[in-house]
């Protein structure tokens, strides 16, 4: 329970931070809604990787995405696809000291901040929705 508490507030202090730098007025524009869309990635990599705790019952970080994305959603499904088989790919440890667990935060933010994440983000401009 310790554990989940703890990542939970992770994810909470992330969030917070960085919903705290959009106003409103700026979600409408592209490069907003990609970086908007980029965290929803991160947030449904975490939440992939950590599926036997629930996150998703505590934590409505992807329902808020969701209702501020401008997305159809279809890029939502795609984004969960991707998240899912990166998680599937994170390899424990190889060190008995660390007890072969994997680094799941840690893969999580680098692929996050990947080019190839930011790649594919530009192509679910497909699925954008216009006014």
């Amino acid at each position: 329970m310790k554990k989940t508490f703890s990542i939970l507030m992770l994810l909470f202090l992330f969030l917070s931070t960085c919903f705290g730098q959009v106003e409103t007025t700026e979600l409408s524009k592209k490069s907003v809604q990609r970086k908007l869309l980029t965290e929803y990635f991160l947030c449904v990599c975490i939440s992939e990787a950590f599926k036997d705790i629930h996150i998703n019952e505590h934590d409505i970080s992807q329902t808020v995405y969701f209702d501020i994305l401008r997305y159809k959603p279809e890029a939502f499904q795609e984004i969960k696809e991707y998240a899912r088989a990166f998680v599937e790919t994170i390899e424990p440890s190889p060190l008995v000291d660390l007890k072969y667990k994997k680094a799941i935060l840690l893969e999580c933010i680098e692929k996050y901040n990947s080019k190839e994440v930011g790649k594919f983000i530009k192509r679910m401009d497909k699925y954008l929705l216009t006014d």
